[in-house]
């Protein structure tokens, strides 16, 4: 992994991004804690991992119908498949602060509709499947270890709501 610190990238709104193993900060590299970059360091094996599928996927099709500009998609498929996991979580309820949100009638309905949005937005991130992973195993460095190929699939079959339940 390697850490670039700039101005522009990550968006406002996010401490870091990870974009294949190279790491954009918005703040000194100096003070990313050691969690957070934990974190990244799970998410740059998710997207390993999700571009070797790929290249599984890629190199079949190139088999079978004798061209090669499907490779040309690959470094493209770790990215798809975050925002189809991130899309599947926003349509797919439960929402969980969304819900208690959007409940609460003593705020006018403009208001509790762009909190709710926000919300809904906010729990998707949170519940994909690589978030799940990346935020329950950022303190824990023997993961590496524990770590099954492809850990982020069981994450997105094992669905609990925030208290563990």
């Amino acid at each position: 992994m390697r850490f670039i610190e700039n101005k522009w990238i990550p968006f406002n709104g996010f401490g870091l991004m990870n974009i294949l193993g190279l790491v954009f900060s918005r703040k000194p590299i100096e003070k990313i804690s050691k969690r957070s970059k934990f974190h990244e360091f799970w998410h740059t094996l998710q997207q390993l991992e999700l571009l070797a599928i790929g290249g599984i996927v890629a190199l079949t099709l190139c088999n079978i119908y004798a061209s090669w500009w499907y490779l040309l998609a690959l470094p493209i498929v770790p990215f798809a498949i975050y925002v189809a996991s991130w899309l599947a979580e926003w349509l797919i309820p439960p929402y969980h602060n969304a819900q208690l949100l959007w409940n609460d009638k003593s705020v006018p309905f403009r208001t509790r509709f762009a909190r709710w949005f926000t919300a809904m937005w906010h729990d998707a991130y949170r519940d994909n499947c690589f978030e799940r992973e990346a935020f329950a195993n950022e303190s824990n460095p023997n993961y590496l270890f524990e770590r099954r190929w492809c850990g982020w699939a069981w994450y997105a079959l094992k669905k609990v709501d925030r208290n563990g339940k």
